[in-house]
C-alpha cells in the first residue's frame, strides 16, 4: 500500500528540482509549466507518452508529474516502459481524476497522487518533498508492489 502524507510543512521553495510535466490537456500543461517555472524549477514538458519516453532518454528528471489518461500510451504505459529502462528513476506524482486514485497511483507505481481538480500549492509541496526524499518516495511508490 502507498503511504500517502501530510506535506504541508515542506518548505516548497527550497532548492531547484528538473521537473517533466506530462500532460495531454496543452492548457493544463501550460499552466503547470509556468507555475513551475516562477517557482524557480527546471521544468519540461511532453503531451504524450511516447514524448515523454523521448524526453527521459535525452534530460534526467528528479520527478515526473504524470497524467493518467494520456492518447496513445496512458500514464500507467508509460510507467512501466519507463522503469524498466536503466536506473535512476525519477519518482511519479499521479495526477488523476480516477474515482479510485489510490488504485490509480499504485498501478503506475506513483509516489503520489493528486486527485484534478487540484490546488498548485499541494502538487509544489508534492514535487518538492518527492524531490527532497526521492528514496522515501520511491520506496513509498513500491510498497505492496
Amino acid at each position: 500500500m502507498l503511504r500517502w502524507r501530510t506535506l504541508a510543512k515542506m518548505d516548497a521553495h527550497e532548492g531547484q528540482w528538473q521537473v517533466l510535466v506530462v500532460e495531454d490537456d496543452a492548457g493544463l500543461r501550460d499552466l503547470l509549466v509556468e507555475f513551475f517555472r516562477c517557482e524557480g524549477q527546471d521544468v519540461h514538458a511532453a503531451g504524450d507518452g511516447n514524448a515523454a519516453l523521448h524526453a527521459v532518454a535525452q534530460w534526467s528528471p528528479d520527478v515526473i508529474v504524470l497524467d493518467r489518461h494520456l492518447p496513445g500510451m496512458d500514464g500507467e504505459e508509460f510507467a512501466r516502459i519507463y522503469r524498466a529502462l536503466p536506473p535512476p528513476h525519477a519518482p511519479i506524482v499521479l495526477l488523476t481524476g480516477y474515482v479510485r486514485p489510490e488504485a490509480a497511483g499504485e498501478r503506475v507505481g506513483a509516489a503520489a497522487v493528486l486527485v484534478k481538480p487540484f490546488d498548485l500549492d499541494d502538487l509544489l509541496a508534492t514535487v518538492a518533498w518527492a524531490a527532497q526524499e526521492p528514496e522515501l518516495a520511491l520506496s513509498a511508490a513500491t510498497d505492496g508492489h
